[in-house]
């Protein structure tokens, strides 16, 4: 089957590697891949911010793979981004402009796991690295997209499982580690204590270039207070998407829940969000090498303290257009609206928009 959107999210996880990397190693049954993208964004980020040029979540990813005996291989990942100004040993910041920020420097360990894959059945992986429900949502965007996913997409320490394609159909389980210090205090009183994660994938396809594709994920987060073992709060999250794709045209909704529970406290926080995106690939249609692109996030939530204490809503929309100078260089142009209303029915609303560009190698 043709795999498209989530699909090749799997696919690259199957082959620990990235779509673009090169092989820089290939002997003994050992391979190694070097790979990654530079992400610039430039333009107006804010209404109390002047123009800037930001750092879009570049990365630089190794992957190595060994293979064993009888369908078993072991395979390690490693990715740096770059997470603003650094600091020297005294903590001091480190900035060639005196009072400026930067957020091209500060290389830091974005992802670091090791693990097993064992053939027609998946991957086992264990280490800092991205959960399963990461590929639920499947937004396909640029700046700021998918900001707004009510799932927890990462872990700092967790042990997942990623089934292999039957006929379409693949799973994946994770647990995740929190603190493991019983006596650790933080200033907000706050420690994460666990969780844990499942998701489903299945597509299917109707013909050339027209296929559906469907994702459920669910998460689940637990909290202890500073220097207690008693769990203080617990995060449930849930979501459910699908992508469409018909020739040239694609379309993808989600819809889920979260709900935040507060141990001895009468006070729940009820959340819905809901997502839509559609992309047009004008190569198909008018010989152009451009997408245009629309998406939509909707988060509202409830909080309840015996009575209905209001409701918050955050709406964001972005619209964009791209160009392919080739599959590895991919200039764009976005606008971002994003608007926001409080409990109390303040309102607050911004406006982003500008140029970026997407250098894969």
């Amino acid at each position: 089957m043709k795999k498209t959107v989530i699909a090749l999210a799997i696919a690259a996880f199957a082959a620990t590697g990235a779509a673009n990397a090169a092989t820089v190693y290939n002997q003994d049954g050992t391979k190694v891949e070097l790979g990654g993208s530079a992400r610039i964004f430039l333009g107006k980020l804010g209404k109390d911010q002047r123009g800037d040029l930001v750092n879009d979540g570049s990365r630089i990813k190794i992957n190595a793979t060994h293979t064993l005996d009888n369908g078993l291989s072991a395979f390690v990942g490693y990715e740096t981004r770059f997470n603003g100004t650094q600091t020297n040993a005294k903590g001091k910041s480190i900035q060639k402009q005196s009072g400026s920020d930067t957020s091209f420097g500060g290389i830091t360990t974005n992802k670091l796991f090791v693990g097993f894959g064992f053939e027609n059945v998946g991957k086992l992986s264990f280490g800092r690295q991205a959960t399963t429900a990461d590929d639920v949502l499947g937004d396909g965007l640029y700046y700021r997209s998918g900001d707004n996913n009510i799932l927890t997409t990462s872990a700092d320490k967790s042990i997942k499982f990623r089934s292999a394609d039957f006929e379409g159909f693949s799973f994946g389980a994770d647990y995740l580690f929190g603190n493991a210090d019983k006596d650790a205090t933080v200033a907000k009183g706050k420690i994460y204590k666990n969780g844990t994660g499942v998701a489903a994938f299945y597509n299917y396809d109707f013909e050339k270039n027209h296929n559906i594709e469907f994702a459920a994920g669910y998460t689940f987060d637990q909290y202890l207070n500073s220097n207690s073992s008693a769990t203080l709060q617990k995060n449930h999250n849930w979501l459910l998407s699908s992508h469409y794709r018909l020739d040239a045209f694609r379309f993808a909704v989600a819809y889920g829940q979260r709900t935040e529970k507060v141990t001895g406290a009468t006070s729940n926080t009820r959340g819905k969000y809901i997502f839509l995106e559609s992309k047009y690939d004008l190569a198909d249609v008018a010989g152009i090498p451009s997408t245009l692109g629309l998406q939509w996030e909707r988060y509202n939530e409830k909080d309840y303290n015996g009575q209905d204490k209001g409701k918050s809503i955050a709406n964001q929309y972005i619209a964009m257009a791209d160009y392919k100078l080739s599959k590895n260089v991919v200039p764009y142009v976005q606008y971002t609206r994003a608007t926001e209303k409080d409990n109390l029915g303040q309102r607050t609303s911004e406006n982003v928009y500008g140029a970026g560009l997407r250098v894969h190698f």
